[in-house]
């Protein structure tokens, strides 16, 4: 594979040295039948062939390094952590350790550290794909990987032209927005924005889509200006202005968030701009963090069942390494609507 090296296996040391596996195997272990000078020679070829030294902890028997590969798009995000402590929870018990990155929503940076995972050995990887701004993320790369014999289970978001390629966890965005539509429907509300984190991603187009099918499906007034993507809003004075200017100029009752970072950033700009929530203005957030509760006034939001996902992904996972056949498995899950006070009737009927 371009770019990735072979893993180098005991086999080949041996081979190299004119020594047989069992005593590559042992001297690597610091076995005490063998002698220094050989430990030395072996462990010293090791580190020339690129052998990755805790590959020498995979057991004779079952070929595992018990290690498992997790990328995070950002590390910052509240939703991702709560991803890592699902899959924690069920990767702990069965003795595996992660070894997380974090790409920051860039494909050449996961690119990197995906071959780094491959060059420590990892038994399989979980991965929340980045994309660029064409569209376009590592799906080759990844094809490549599972190809290798390692399992890839996908959570969060898809390459939505392989659907089929990968296991994989996502939520039911569309049907998320719909249902805070269909809310905001009922309240009385016919002017509705979205703001939306990035449509690159996967998640963010899907909420998009729903969006625009609970206007056509409830009638609303969902004009252009009652919709804008900021592209990556994470807590920058840019994509602060980008919204404050949204709310200057869009004629709207309710306007719906598409992640957490988005639903603070319009606390702060209605704030700024001194417009009440919710007598001015309506706000569902998208992400359920305990902090929402304390907004001033507290944030009724789209949750998502983030430590379910991380659990269903690990668990996809581990049966892959385990030897489980079984057809590609695509899990959707339900969000819940929680309702708390940052929503009220409109007079708009």
């Amino acid at each position: 594979m371009s770019g990735i090296r072979k893993r180098i296996t005991i086999k080949d040391i041996a081979r190299e040295l004119g020594i047989s596996p069992s005593t590559v195997s042992r001297a690597l272990n610091d076995h005490p039948a063998i002698s220094e000078r050989t430990k030395e020679m072996v462990k010293k070829k090791a580190r020339e062939m690129g052998y990755v030294l805790f590959q020498h902890a995979r057991t004779l028997k079952t070929r595992k390094s018990m290690t498992v590969g997790v990328i995070v798009p950002d590390i910052r995000n509240p939703f991702f952590l709560d991803f890592l402590d699902g899959a924690e929870r069920v990767l702990f018990p069965r003795k595996y350790k992660m070894l997380l990155s974090t790409s920051n929503e860039d494909t050449s940076k996961e690119s990197v550290y995906l071959k780094w995972l491959i060059e420590h050995g990892i038994d399989g990887i979980l991965v929340s794909p980045a994309f660029d701004r064409d569209g376009r993320g590592n799906l080759k790369l990844l094809l490549k990987i599972k190809k290798m014999g390692i399992p890839v289970v996908l959570y969060d978001r898809i390459f939505e032209e392989r659907r089929d390629a990968f296991d994989s966890v996502t939520i039911d965005n569309e049907g998320a927005i719909v249902e805070a539509m269909r809310y905001l429907h009922s309240m009385g509300h016919v002017s509705v924005g979205i703001i939306l984190a990035d449509t690159r991603i996967y998640t963010v187009r899907k909420r998009y889509e729903g969006f625009m099918e609970g206007c056509r499906t409830y009638g609303m007034r969902c004009p252009a200006d009652n919709v804008l993507d900021v592209e990556q809003p994470f807590s920058t004075d840019k994509s602060l202005e980008k919204i404050c200017g949204f709310f200057r100029r869009a004629d709207l009752s309710a306007v719906i968030a598409t992640n957490h970072f988005v639903t603070k950033m319009i606390y702060k700009c209605l704030k700024r701009l001194k417009i009440s929530i919710p007598d001015e203005v309506s706000v569902i957030g998208f992400d359920d963090v305990e902090e929402n509760e304390f907004f001033s006034p507290p944030v009724t939001v789209i949750k998502q069942p983030v430590l379910q996902m991380g659990k269903a992904a690990a668990t996809l996972l581990l049966g892959r390494i385990d030897g489980e056949t079984y057809k590609t498995q695509s899990v959707v899950l339900k969000a819940e609507f929680v309702e708390r006070y940052s929503v009220r009737e409109s007079n708009s009927l």
